[in-house]
């Protein structure tokens, strides 16, 4: 045990210490999707924000500024190691007490994913299929990629759960304002298949795994230069994609307060804010994960 996590933590260091200069960020519909950079410049992070590394190259620097800037990424490194190594610790710990060698999407969480038969699939909703909805799910995905290339707000809202579409919406107001544009395009349908299905008496939800190709890269819409990501690159991605969908009839009024509900679109009470349960008789996207290294 003791030697296997030595060689654990001096290995994940010298991975560190290779691949941190070469950090760039991610992409895709809401930053999900990994790529390489194709141009410099500034860096996009998970939660969507940009800081643009040549906004300020043409002002001289005092060294104060330079050793503070030097002691964040210093700081940051640090970090990121001591992450890594208290979740090593903790993964070998837990294996060692099962004998066993942890393995990323094993049975035992979220992302140990077994499509579902046609017979499971019809216990539960027999007008749902496979062969019928995950091609429909596919045309969703890249409906929303390029509305998010586009900045289709209308769209988007048309396409996506609330609480995604406002995620969204703030990613992409702030890549606007720093005058950049992630394009997508050039999708291919590799597989996929329902995962599992989950129905109440008001909802439908579904969850798709679904295996696509595309190219994916952000422009500055000034320059049209590539700022990050390579437009001849084909991106490789998994997705687990959950849909929901209203199974009841449309309520116009809010079962919380009695209040006139005028707004269709809208899925919270005006008067008393309480979520309700009145979305489109199609499904939507509620959530969408980029996974990676998946088993079966």
């Amino acid at each position: 045990m003791r030697n296997r996590l030595l060689k654990g933590l001096l290995l994940v260091l010298g991975i560190c210490v290779l691949i941190l200069p070469f950090y760039k960020g991610i992409a895709d519909s809401g930053w999900d999707s990994s790529y390489s950079s194709g141009g410099g410049g500034g860096s996009y992070s998970s939660g969507g924000s940009y800081s643009s590394s040549h906004s300020s190259s043409s002002s001289h620097r005092s060294s104060s500024s330079s050793s503070s800037s030097s002691s964040s990424s210093d700081g940051f490194f640090v970090i990121i190691v001591i992450v890594v190594i208290i979740i090593l610790v903790i993964v070998y710990s837990k294996n060692d007490k099962k004998g066993g060698n942890a393995k990323f999407g094993n049975s035992t969480n979220n992302y140990s994913m077994k499509l579902m038969t046609p017979e499971e699939i019809s216990a539960i909703d027999p007008t749902l299929s496979s062969l019928e909805l995950v091609p429909k799910v596919f045309d969703l995905f890249v409906e929303v990629q390029k509305a998010w290339t586009d900045f289709d707000y209308d769209k988007l809202r048309s396409l996506l759960g609330d609480e995604l579409f406002n995620n969204y919406k703030m990613q992409l107001e702030t890549l606007e304002l720093e005058m950049g544009k992630n394009i997508m395009d050039n999708f291919t349908f590799i597989d996929g298949g329902i995962l599992s299905i989950n129905k109440t008496e008001l909802t439908e939800e579904v969850r798709v795994k679904l295996h696509v190709q595309m190219t994916d890269y952000v422009i500055n819409t000034a320059t049209n230069e590539v700022k990050h990501g390579d437009p001849n690159k084909v991106m490789d991605n998994n997705y687990v994609i959950t849909l929901e969908r209203s199974i009841r009839d449309e309520i116009n009024h809010c079962p919380n307060c009695g209040g006139e509900l005028a707004d269709r679109a809208s899925q919270k009470c005006p008067y008393c804010e309480a979520v309700l349960v009145k979305g489109s008789k199609e499904f939507v996207i509620v959530k969408k994960e980029n996974v990676k290294g998946i088993y079966y």
